[in-house]
């Protein structure tokens, strides 16, 4: 298709046809319409043993599984450059490589990590880790503290119209946000459905909050949609395992050097009582969220959080392999 957003063609392309390595199978010869029992265009290049030897070398334990940050995944992308460069394919990475460098983040738990409530009579209550609340990977360490309001789900979806953030009540506050989306169980809900929507993503929720003006974000389980007793020190020793996975979970850099404030997962008991002097419950507050256009956000009074994150990023580089094929077959110059 000539409206991807695909790499421009090298500018000695000439009158080439330049088709991206992912673009489908080309089209029969011009004039005439293919049949079932013809051959797709090259089929006869295409032999069992090629496939076989390459599908054995990248699946061998020599790779390593081609896990991000192996030797073995270095090893099976020089693999498949040459591949490339055997079949006559051009490079379109950087100095005319195959290929694509990117920064990839791997994020640990950092030992400074506090959370506690103060009320307006001074007295505070600090919150335990890993029982009451937990960071998130995605936030950025720091220490903030301010008053608390709470924004609904946190959402703003200019497409729709939705927008959590409509009133300037947000700035220089922290916001306890509701996990998900609303009504996530309506196949005729306008975000997707069923399906969890990419303004409901915690990552762009995060980005919402800060581009309002908010300095970090609390999220909690939208407890009107999801009923019963959560364990919630279970869910938060599965986010941050004693022992480290075997496989690390990975964020593009580019993304999380977009957020700029920290962000944290509190217990469904430690909301309620920061949203006490509303004299509203956690469950009715969290189902007037599920308004047509958004909440007004609802300043939480007699309390202030004070929050002081600790996470670690490890940045990974990587890469991907990159090329294009020059179907010498044609003598028009486009972009697939």
């Amino acid at each position: 298709r000539d409206d991807l957003d695909a790499p421009s063609p090298p500018a000695d392309a000439g009158g080439q046809h330049w088709v991206c390595l992912a673009a489908g199978p080309q089209p029969g010869p011009v004039g005439r319409r293919l049949s079932a029992q013809d051959l797709a265009p090259r089929n006869d290049s295409i032999r069992k043993e090629n496939l076989k030897a390459d599908l054995f070398f990248l699946a061998h334990d020599l790779t390593e599984g081609r896990l991000v940050g192996t030797p073995g995944n270095a090893l099976a992308a020089e693999f498949v450059a040459s591949r490339f460069e055997r079949l006559g394919l051009v490079p379109v990475g950087p100095d005319r490589s195959f290929f694509q460098p990117f920064n990839l983040t791997v994020v640990t738990l950092g030992d400074d990590n506090l959370l506690e409530v103060v009320n307006d009579g001074g007295a505070s209550m600090r919150l335990r880790p890993g029982q009451d609340y937990y960071p998130h990977r995605f936030g950025r360490s720091g220490r903030i503290k301010g008053p608390v309001v709470f924004a609904g789900f946190g959402i703003t979806a200019p497409a729709l119209s939705y927008d959590d953030y409509r009133a300037e009540g947000v700035k220089g506050k922290i916001v306890p946000i509701l996990d998900h989306e609303p009504w996530e169980n309506d196949q005729a809900s306008p975000f997707d459905g069923v399906v969890s929507a990419e303004a409901a993503v915690p990552f762009r929720k995060v980005l919402a909050a800060q581009d309002a003006g908010a300095i970090g974000v609390l999220f909690v389980a939208d407890v009107h949609n999801h009923s019963g007793v959560q364990n919630f020190e279970a869910v938060a020793q599965a986010y941050w395992p004693a022992t480290p996975p075997r496989i690390d979970r990975f964020f593009l850099t580019d993304y999380m050097d977009r957020i700029r404030i920290p962000a944290a997962q509190i217990s469904p008991a430690q909301a309620a009582g920061l949203i006490r002097g509303t004299n509203r419950s956690l469950e009715d507050l969290s189902r007037s969220a599920e308004a047509a256009k958004g909440m007004t956000p609802v300043p939480l009074p007699g309390a202030q959080v004070e929050l002081t994150l600790g996470v670690n990023r490890h940045i990974v580089p990587d890469r991907s392999v990159v090329a294009l094929w020059k179907d010498r077959t044609r003598s028009s110059r486009t972009r697939s």
